[in-house]
């Protein structure tokens, strides 16, 4: 499992690299160089890349269908002979590197903060500092003079506070550039990008695309600054003076008023602006979408996530789904008498699909009696997923399996106690008696192996694959007898009543009464759920109604009246009708 979770993370990295590659050759395809624009775009991209895990399908684990091969008690002393190779745990050492990754950086996130409030709490307040631009922007912040920042720095989102060194607080443009900031909130979107720079530290993709989505942000707002102030020189003067200085040192959680890597695009945003009409914007917008939407479906396709397999079943039983995945299953569940009895084996089906993928019938080919319904039981509830258009039939497989037993029900490690073969039985038909007895070279008194065992199960397996091969004790307790017969036998007919899920078989409802609330409780505020188990004949109608739970009798018999007269599409196992037992929820709310 371990080693699944794995794949899915490196695939998933695989996808946002695929995606955001996509992203920023949109945007320099399709000249997206208005600032506000370009940072719609780079966020969404980024939403789109941490929410990739949630919108795409995910593949449902297939189990091997191979045999495996349990070395028995003796043939474990030879097990220390050969070398010792150590196994590395790689996943484990994976996802302790990435769990260190993200403490150390969202240690580093929470001295951040640690340093904020010590930079605030030593801080000058200013009183009435620009106030006349607040009131104009209609925005208000605590402007303070700090000693511990080299540049501009503000963050709160309920109580905004903007720090200034003592050379800034004569400077409107800044002051209005940091009052911006508070006014779109942008100190929210830091923390949110911090935080995922802390769980994604090792992908740089991330880290590069919240790079571009600050450096828009920042283009954004200086945009508005000049708007604003309509001094554009004196805008520029105020960034190439910070420039000179040492301010721009990186303070998370907060954007710094200037990184030095970003002076040049800045500036060059400023002076070159590049127009665009509606049109134009909205024609690209809309081809960024487009293709980026196709960007990410060819990821999924290519690098698909996968479900982890469902562990509800009994154990000592693996299933075979098919050839397409599954998107949910009921378990499978090995029933109690014939685990007692020891019977073990494949059970083959037939599954008939509908358009949605659902298991609308299913026709037993091969397997013990005693595990038929078992496994009947659980394929009705088989939903496979709607990739394309289902196949109409699908043949499957279920293994019951004991402790040193195959999925074919042959018995790979005999008992200490059996040591000596007395004889081999055949039940099988005349003509494949024939080829076993042919391929069977075993000779009475010989000795049973791990080795001899292994041979037998493939010379049989050549012959026929349905043929199943057991060991068991002779009457005098003496030997082993070894068994080889053809799985299943003469079918003694489908079983006479299947249980099905309620959710499942009221899909079958072909006609149906609605209960009519009682006004008496109506009148008495009297509301609730009413559950029945019923059994259903094989024509569809309601044979008999159990109550499980009901609020109140007058309830019970309003719903009881109704849902006797409901009649269901007959449930088909094996092509012939069964009876079938199921539950309703009648459900009374004083809304009705």
């Amino acid at each position: 499992m371990s080693g699944l979770w794995l794949q899915n993370l490196a695939f998933y990295c695989l996808q946002i690299a695929v995606v955001a590659s996509a992203g920023a050759l949109l945007v320099k395809v399709l000249r997206i160089r208005i600032a506000p624009a370009r940072l719609l775009c780079w966020q969404g991209l980024m939403v789109l890349c941490l929410a990739l895990p949630a919108i795409q399908p995910w593949l449902a684990s297939k189990t091997s269908s191979n045999i495996q091969i349990t070395i028995g008690p003796a043939l474990s002393s030879d097990s220390g002979r050969g070398p010792h190779i150590l196994a590395i745990p790689v996943a484990q050492i994976v996802l302790a590197i990435g769990i260190a990754g993200a403490i150390v950086r969202f240690g580093f996130l929470g001295l951040g903060f640690l340093r904020l409030r010590r930079y605030r709490h030593n801080a000058t307040f200013v009183p009435g500092a620009f106030a006349a631009l607040q009131q104009r922007l209609g925005v208000f912040a605590d402007f303070r003079i700090s000693t511990g920042v080299s540049g501009p720095v503000t963050f709160g989102l309920f109580r905004p506070t903007i720090l200034l060194p003592q050379e800034c607080l004569q400077d409107e443009s800044i002051a209005c550039h940091e009052l911006i900031h508070v006014r779109r909130r942008d100190w929210l979107f830091t923390v949110i990008e911090e935080c995922v720079l802390s769980l994604f530290w090792f992908h740089p993709a991330l880290w590069w695309m919240i790079a571009e989505i600050q450096l828009a942000r920042e283009e954004a707002v200086d945009r508005e600054v000049v708007a604003i102030l309509n001094a554009r020189s004196r805008y520029l003067d105020s960034l190439l003076s910070l420039a000179a200085s040492r301010a721009g040192l990186d303070l998370a959680p907060v954007s710094p008023f200037l990184r030095k890597r970003h002076l040049q695009r800045r500036i060059a945003a400023l002076l070159k602006e590049v127009p665009m009409t509606k049109f134009q914007l909205n024609s690209s917008l809309a081809g960024f979408a487009a293709v980026l939407a196709l960007a990410a479906w060819l990821g999924v396709r290519t690098f698909p996530l996968q479900a982890a397999p469902q562990e509800n079943d009994s154990p000592n039983i693996v299933v075979h789904a098919g050839p397409i995945p599954l998107a949910h299953r009921a378990p499978v569940v090995y029933p109690k008498d014939a685990q007692d009895k020891g019977v073990v084996g494949t059970v083959v089906l037939e599954l008939t699909l509908d358009n949605t993928g659902a298991v609308t019938d299913a026709r037993v080919i091969s397997g013990p009696e005693e595990l038929r319904g078992a496994a009947l039981h659980s394929v009705l509830e088989w939903h496979y997923a709607r990739e394309s258009q289902p196949p109409p039939h699908i043949e499957v497989s279920i293994d019951f399996n004991r402790t040193g037993q195959s999925g074919s029900g042959t018995l790979l490690a005999p008992p200490e106690e059996l040591s000596r073969l007395d004889r081999v039985t055949i039940v099988a038909p005349d003509p494949m008696q024939k080829k076993l007895s042919a391929v069977l070279t075993l000779r009475e008194g010989e000795r049973i192996t791990q080795r001899l065992l292994n041979e037998v199960v493939a010379a049989v397996r050549d012959v026929d694959e349905h043929l199943r091969v057991s060991i068991h004790p002779n009457d005098a307790k003496t030997g082993s007898i070894i068994l080889v017969s053809l799985e299943g036998g003469a079918a003694n007919g489908p079983p006479k009543r299947i249980r099905v899920g309620g959710n499942v078989q009221s899909a079958n409802i072909v006609h149906k009464v609605n209960p009519i609330y009682p006004p008496e409780a109506k009148e008495n505020h009297i509301q609730g759920l009413v559950r029945f188990t019923l059994i259903i004949g094989k024509d569809g109608t309601v044979q008999n109604i159990t109550q499980v739970s009901s609020p109140d009798p007058l309830l019970t018999k309003a719903a009881q009246d109704a849902v006797q007269h409901w009649i269901y599409r007959p449930t088909l196992l094996n092509g012939d009708p069964v009876e079938v037992v199921t539950t309703v929820d009648v459900n009374f709310t004083l809304s009705q």
